[in-house]
């Protein structure tokens, strides 16, 4: 009895064993894999076509896309879903568009012509409709230089910054078209055509950039309706050295980079990342460093050239008119160590961003015997980027801090969370005295000296250049800057404006800026 006993109790613990068991199994069907095995029964009821490889967004500061924003319609035609008499009837279309009917393969037509969108407005098909494709890149240019481009069959980052944040914005998930249907391959009612994201696979991360969306859209349509050639213009945030728009001319077709290979004009070259003679900026560093030494102040006088013509002039005016003769008084008093040590403390000479194709200028040893050859000469192997530029006005325009440039805000995940900054502090390069010295200086060169193209209403302060970059068919090429920030009192952008092969000279680069401060400032 005792034996039976124990055999119908281990009996039952077996069958609450299995009863266990199986409401476990039951619940991980039913209730947590649930939506799993609906979306693998409505996948074996659809048909799909691949459309695109999804690619992680590059966003600006504020989260808004610079990738990604404009899309192109297609024709999608999905033969399976045609009767025999509708394939019949657009096999002869497909094939004016070089695209051959599969009774099996769905096909996409980016530019359908006239007689196919005619018939398909005309007799509506189960198996043919319209979808939109993402452009990666945007109708009209934004930015393009700095982003770069992609392989347009494998989808991978070749330069900017697709190829130097590729590993991160890569994925392997691709989105399709689906048309739900039923058994026999027609489309149930009510669903219709949805896209569809892979599941699983690499994960997608977004890049996010200091850039200003509202503010580099500004800056392209003012240089494209300035008729810019060549050039590049480049904004900078007062108090952190975030990049709010950099743009480079000639653009280039992101989706067609080849054809640029060999442009003349170098379209593909990043021009706020090369680098230039500095011409008359070169006065700027000159002086913070004949300042910060404590050898000259902004009211000792000189003989030099005024608007009236020969006289005596102070250092402040000789800045303001650009008194070449002043500056190389000044530069055989100085040397050239001081002068380059301060430019190498404002960032000058070095790559400011760290990028592939990034220049990092030249700055001539600190043995050099002729300091002011670099004033305004070609000649002097001194070469700036417009980016360490506007680093450098940032400086005087920040209190005397520097800021490295910066252009990426930091990397975040698909759901837009875990955003991780990669910017760096600042350090300080002049005293307060030098950096209000220096303000009046550039306030006074737009105010009455050869910067006065560069007034706003809001005031700005800069500084112009102008510098002789060789000849062509005998007639002398030049290269035009003006950096400057506004307003003028009360500083929160700076803007830098190189112009190549520009025979307006600096006036018209300062022109250029002042339309751009009274058109972004508002903006901010």
């Amino acid at each position: 009895m005792g034996q039976r006993r124990q055999r119908i109790g281990f009996l039952w613990v077996v069958l609450l064993l299995a009863g266990c068991c199986l409401a476990i199994r039951l619940y991980a069907i039913q209730v947590a894999g649930n939506w799993q095995w609906a979306r693998k029964a409505v996948n074996q009821r659809s048909d799909g076509l691949a459309l695109y490889r999804q690619r992680g967004a590059i966003l600006d500061y504020q989260g808004r896309p610079l990738t990604g924003r404009d899309h192109q319609t297609y024709l999608a035609v999905f033969p399976p879903l045609l009767t025999a008499e509708e394939r019949k009837a657009l096999t002869p279309l497909l094939a004016a568009h070089h695209i051959r009917m599969d009774a099996h393969t769905p096909v996409t037509i980016a530019s359908p012509g006239a007689d196919l969108l005619r018939f398909v407005a005309e007799r509506p098909m189960a198996g043919v409709t319209f979808c939109t494709i993402p452009l990666r890149y945007g109708i009209h240019p934004l930015a393009h230089h700095l982003l770069g481009y992609v392989h347009p069959a494998t989808g991978e980052g070749i330069a900017g910054l697709e190829a130097v944040y590729d590993e991160f914005l890569a994925s392997d998930r691709r989105i399709k078209l689906a048309v739900m249907t039923d058994a026999r391959q027609r489309p149930i009612p009510g669903l219709g055509w949805r896209y569809q994201k892979e599941t699983g696979g690499r994960p997608v991360g977004n890049l996010v950039l200091t850039l200003d969306f509202t503010l580099q859209s500004k800056v392209e349509k003012l240089l494209d309706e300035a008729g810019v050639a060549k050039g590049a213009v480049v904004l900078m945030e007062v108090g952190t050295g975030k990049l709010r728009a950099l743009a480079s001319r000639p653009v280039f077709d992101p989706y067609r980079p080849l054809l640029a290979l060999n442009d003349p004009d170098r379209s593909l070259q990043n021009r706020a990342l090369a680098a230039y003679p500095p011409g008359g900026l070169w006065r700027l560093v000159m002086a913070a460093a004949a300042l910060e030494r404590g050898q000259f102040h902004p009211d000792q006088v000189f003989i030099g050239e005024t608007a009236a013509g020969p006289g005596l002039i102070t250092l402040t005016q000789a800045f303001a008119y650009g008194a070449r003769p002043v500056f190389q008084e000044v530069a055989s008093v100085l040397g050239m160590e001081p002068v380059v040590a301060m430019a190498q403390a404002c960032g000058l000479g070095t790559a400011t961003l760290g990028f592939p194709g990034e220049e990092t200028g030249f700055l001539p040893p600190p043995d050099a015997v002729d300091a002011g050859a670099s004033v305004f000469s070609s000649a002097a192997p001194v070469t700036v980027t417009p980016v360490q530029i506007a680093a450098l006005l940032q400086v005087i325009a920040g209190d005397g801090v520097y800021y490295p440039p910066s252009v990426v805000e930091g990397l975040q995940g698909e759901d837009g969370t875990g955003l991780s900054s990669v910017t760096g502090p600042g350090r300080r390069v002049l005293t307060a005295a030098t950096v209000a010295a220096l303000r009046k200086m550039l306030a006074a060169t737009v105010l009455y000296g050869t910067g006065q193209k560069a007034q706003i209403r809001q005031e700005a302060s800069g500084v112009d250049g102008m510098v002789l970059a060789g000849y062509r068919s005998e007639q002398p090429v030049f290269h035009s800057w003006f950096a400057g920030y506004a307003p003028a009192h009360a500083p929160r952008l700076v803007g830098v404006v190189l112009l190549e092969d520009e025979p307006g000279g600096a006036e018209r680069a300062a022109a250029l800026f002042a339309a751009l401060m009274e058109s972004c400032l508002p903006l901010l």
